[in-house]
């Protein structure tokens, strides 16, 4: 639940900078950042640990490019459901085919809900442009990618910290270098204007998703998929509260739906 709220702060401030590619480099330095200190406090991940830092990574990648170009092309309150609401049941058959993850049928249920509740909150906005929706669709599967490949990495160390803070150092610190390749001035423009609201962003996606992949070396990773996607609900009251957009019926039945499917999973 920390992690959904940290999720969906962050995600608002990528969509609301008129840079939302150059917003982004400034939150990954956080985590290249931190990565970096636990680094020298922690043991390597090893060598078994190294095929899931580098696909993580690329998933990482992916989603940076696709989540800067949905925001483009919809609004936060389309862009963000989408691409969050097709993870739950991609991540449940990824983790069964590639983890050997078999859910059992309460948990299975409470996965249903949770993506039936969220595909609630965007039937309204499915006649938006094409590609927009294709690009989040695409965000929701790199999604799926490094949280998959996330939870096998952190599985196979013996300490996952030590694999997260070497996935914040390759994923930050790739993003950083597409800046300097391409648009070095204006990046350096952008982290004087915007250096706090972009260090406490970079603080909330770091521990969000560090606090994500330590649930998922406790409990199954669609489960923690599932549980992540009440990030919606906060981006709704974050669209509601801060942006003055309606709350509209449908959207207080879909939100009810996702709560009993949190509940389900929670006594799963």
């Amino acid at each position: 639940m920390l992690s959904a709220l940290a999720h969906a702060v962050w995600n608002a401030v990528v969509k609301h900078s008129e840079e939302g590619f150059l917003q982004l480099a400034m939150i990954r330095s956080v985590g290249l950042l931190v990565g970096a200190a636990l680094a020298t406090q922690l043991p390597l991940p090893g060598k078994a640990a190294l095929g899931f830092l580098l696909g993580g990574a690329f998933f990482q990648y992916l989603y940076f490019f696709l989540l800067s170009r949905s925001y483009k092309a919809l609004d936060y309150g389309t862009a963000y459901p989408i691409a969050r609401g097709v993870t739950p049941l991609m991540v449940a058959t990824a983790a069964l085919l590639f983890l050997d993850e078999s859910l059992e049928p309460l948990q299975l249920t409470g996965i249903l809900l949770v993506t039936c509740g969220i595909f609630g909150l965007v039937m309204k906005e499915l006649k938006v442009g094409r590609m927009g929706i294709l690009y989040s669709v695409g965000t929701g599967i790199a999604i799926t990618g490094y949280t998959t490949i996330g939870a096998a990495g952190v599985r196979s160390v013996a300490n996952p910290l030590s694999y997260v803070a070497w996935l914040e150092i390759l994923s930050g610190g790739g993003i950083i270098l597409a800046v300097f390749l391409t648009r070095p001035l204006k990046g350096f423009a952008f982290a004087r204007a915007n250096f706090l609201r972009s260090s406490l962003s970079g603080m909330l996606a770091t521990g969000g998703f560090g606090i994500a992949l330590w649930a998922t070396s406790m409990m199954p990773v669609a489960a923690v998929a599932a549980t992540r996607e009440v990030s919606i609900l906060f981006a709704s009251i974050i669209s509601v509260v801060l942006l003055n957009e309606r709350f509209s019926r449908q959207r207080i039945v879909a939100a009810l739906i996702i709560f009993c499917g949190i509940g389900t999973l929670a006594f799963a």
